[in-house]
């Protein structure tokens, strides 16, 4: 019985996890669907939407990127998830306080407090205001200055 049932769960996630006979048809409905993929190494990521769309390549997942359909951000345990877009929000909201209350230590290493950080909040919506898009690097560089 035991082993019947370990035959049958690999197969059945390979096609819940939309690997084998998907069912989704863009970007989007592969993340919204799996409701987060890690995303820390980005061309892994990328690789990982594409496998589950086969008439997709890595174009077409940029495309969904830039157009906003799929979002890269922190949601789950600090590290880089892609994230479908009508669902950033409400992850955010349920999950970023812990982890922003778990980084109070490493706030204080760093002697962030929240004067600045309300400053960089700042400076950050004025960089992104109208849908902007800027680089880790561009970021980076405006926060050092501000």
């Amino acid at each position: 019985m035991v082993k019947r049932m370990s035959q049958e769960i690999g197969p059945a996630r390979l096609v819940n996890q939309q690997i084998v006979q998907p069912r989704c048809t863009t970007p989007g409905e592969v993340v919204a669907w799996l409701g987060a993929m890690q995303a820390q190494d980005y061309n892994g990521a990328l690789w990982a939407i594409g496998l589950r769309l086969p008439q997709a390549g890595e174009v077409d997942v940029e495309r969904a990127i830039a157009e906003r359909a799929i979002v890269r951000t922190w949601p789950l345990r600090g590290t880089l998830h892609f994230v479908a877009a009508a669902d950033v929000r409400w992850m955010l909201d349920l999950l970023a306080p812990r982890i922003i209350a778990g980084s109070l230590r490493r706030r204080q290493q760093l002697d962030l407090d929240d004067a600045t950080l309300e400053r960089a909040k700042a400076l950050i919506g004025q960089a992104l205001a109208g849908g902007e898009i800027r680089t880790r690097e561009e970021m980076m560089a405006l926060l050092e200055a501000g």
